[in-house]
């Protein structure tokens, strides 16, 4: 079986790093992979939600492949084309302009919680554990993966997470912001189904400005130096097929038909 996984069903994409011998790490080519895995996803109109997991209940991914470092990562040029796709990747999830969610089960740590974090939500198990232990290695994060989790979790709890290489447990990562929800092993899938399931039926445009807007606000926390499109984007959406639908489908009492237009 492949690497990575893509299955599609109900309008939502499931990408499984499916390595579970190696507890789901990530090797160079399913990096390479994740970049043309995001492209497909963002262009194709079936697909509303992306969820990414690991196989089995022990790790959602323990993180980039070690075995792989001698031979991709001995010398700084080397790590430079590891990491440029490492980095496409990671960039490729967060800008994705549909919701994106990591179910987290077991370990999630180094390349893995990078993956986890660049999702925009992660719904984790009781038997999640999460870390950034890269000291133990003597190997750092790029800028982009530190700008993320100050983005998430803070200065402070990224300075945690680095400087100590400790791991936490899903009731502490809740507390960091590292996940916002916990569920038992046995009915975390169930709960992420019902959530995918209510989330394709919102409105694709609500969903994917929303996040746009949310990369602007962080971006331009004055809001001074807006764009022309972007100051307009919360009053474009009024101009939309599918607000008409959503107002016309409230007032119908009935389930609105979004279009995403």
């Amino acid at each position: 079986m492949a690497d990575l996984m893509l299955s599609i069903d109900r309008h939502v994409a499931t990408v499984t790093l499916n390595r579970p011998a190696q507890r789901n790490a990530i090797n160079y080519d399913m990096w390479c992979q994740l970049i043309e895995v995001c492209s497909r996803l963002e262009t194709d109109p079936q697909v509303r939600v992306v969820v990414f997991r690991g196989t089995g209940d022990e790790a959602f991914s323990t993180g980039g492949d070690i075995r792989e470092f001698v031979a991709r990562r001995s010398d700084p040029w080397q790590a430079k084309i590891y990491n440029g796709k490492v980095e496409m990747a990671l960039a490729g999830i967060l800008r994705l302009t549909k919701p994106t969610i990591a179910l987290v089960k077991g370990y999630c740590v180094g390349g893995g919680c990078e993956l986890a974090v660049h999702c925009d939500l992660r719904i984790a198990a009781e038997n999640a554990v999460f870390g950034m232990p890269v000291a133990k290695l003597n190997t750092l994060i790029g800028y982009g993966e530190m700008q993320r989790f100050v983005e998430i979790i803070g200065v402070g709890h990224t300075l945690d997470l680095l400087l100590t290489a400790r791991l936490v447990d899903a009731p502490e990562a809740r507390s960091m912001g590292l996940c916002s929800q916990i569920h038992p092993l046995d009915t975390v899938d169930a709960v992420l189904d019902d959530l995918t399931a209510r989330m394709v039926d919102l409105a694709p445009l609500a969903q994917r400005w929303h996040k746009q807007m949310l990369q602007t606000v962080i971006h331009k926390p004055d809001l001074l130096d807006l764009t022309p499109d972007e100051a307009m984007l919360p009053d474009e959406i009024f101009n939309t097929g599918d607000y008409a639908e959503g107002v016309q489908a409230f007032l119908q009492k009935r389930k609105p038909n979004f279009k995403g237009r």
